[in-house]
């Protein structure tokens, strides 16, 4: 039985969204270190994470389920209100060339820096006591 001649177009777009898949699968999510801060009372909470959008949708969706494990945290946005509070990127780490780089490693070491740097801990945040 002879074969349908080949569409050429269907051939190309398969190619052109394989293509589209493999460079999204190799490319890096934002990383980097976030807050959401309490804009009634100021207290801040100081967070890091390799996928930064993905961190900061999962923080929103836990607050709303009340099944948030920071529980002054979780306690203030059904106090407060998912309002009166404000999610903020302060760091990136940058894209290496390098395939070896640590992204983890260098996230940990923003972390610390930004929770020295903002106060975090204590009656300032929700980050716990102070180191």
């Amino acid at each position: 039985m002879p074969t349908a001649p080949r569409d050429n177009a269907g051939h190309a777009a398969s190619t052109a969204r394989r293509a589209l898949v493999r460079q999204y699968k190799e490319s890096r999510l934002p990383a980097g270190v976030f807050t959401l801060t309490n804009q009634s009372n100021g207290r801040v909470y100081v967070g890091g994470s390799l996928n930064l959008d993905g961190a900061m949708n999962r923080m929103r969706f836990e607050l709303n389920l009340r099944s948030h494990r920071n529980k002054p945290l979780q306690h203030d946005w059904i106090a407060y209100g998912a309002d009166c509070f404000g999610f903020a990127v302060v760091d990136r780490i940058k894209e290496r060339d390098d395939p070896l780089f640590d992204y983890r490693a260098e996230l940990d070491g923003m972390l610390e820096l930004w929770r020295e740097e903002i106060p975090c801990h204590g009656d300032s945040g929700y980050n716990g006591a102070a180191p």
